[in-house]
């Protein structure tokens, strides 16, 4: 094979793999199990001087 076929099959075996983590990432993924992670902004407690 020459060098551009190498090249090109390695760059769509790195897509594939890389959709293919995404994809499995999203399949696994378990919303419910999660914690959120945004919270309440907190109040203002004071007001400062500039």
């Amino acid at each position: 094979m020459s060098g551009k076929t190498l090249t090109l099959i390695a760059i769509l075996a790195f897509v594939i793999f890389v959709v293919g983590t995404f994809v499995w990432f999203i399949g696994k993924w378990n919303a419910s199990e999660d914690e959120a992670l945004t919270g309440a902004v907190p109040a203002k407690t004071e007001e400062r001087q500039a």
